[in-house]
């Protein structure tokens, strides 16, 4: 699999990342290179990665471009 930066932090327990929770508007492949292995770049624009910045739970039906 191709990576761009460094991965993020939370991937690890990401149900999206991992592949168990369904984005439709992006394949998983381009989800994972766009927001998850693209560093602070692509972190910052995900609205999982920044719920769980704040101390927010975060349901597995929230996937990177959610509203927040």
């Amino acid at each position: 699999m191709m990576n761009l930066g460094l991965r993020c932090g939370y991937a690890e327990e990401c149900p999206v990342y991992l592949g168990k929770t369904e984005v439709k508007e992006m394949p998983l492949h381009l989800l994972r290179n766009v927001f998850c292995n693209r560093g602070k770049k692509g972190w910052k624009n995900c609205s999982r990665y920044n719920l769980l910045e704040q101390g927010t739970e975060v349901h597995d039906n929230i996937h990177p471009f959610s509203e927040q």
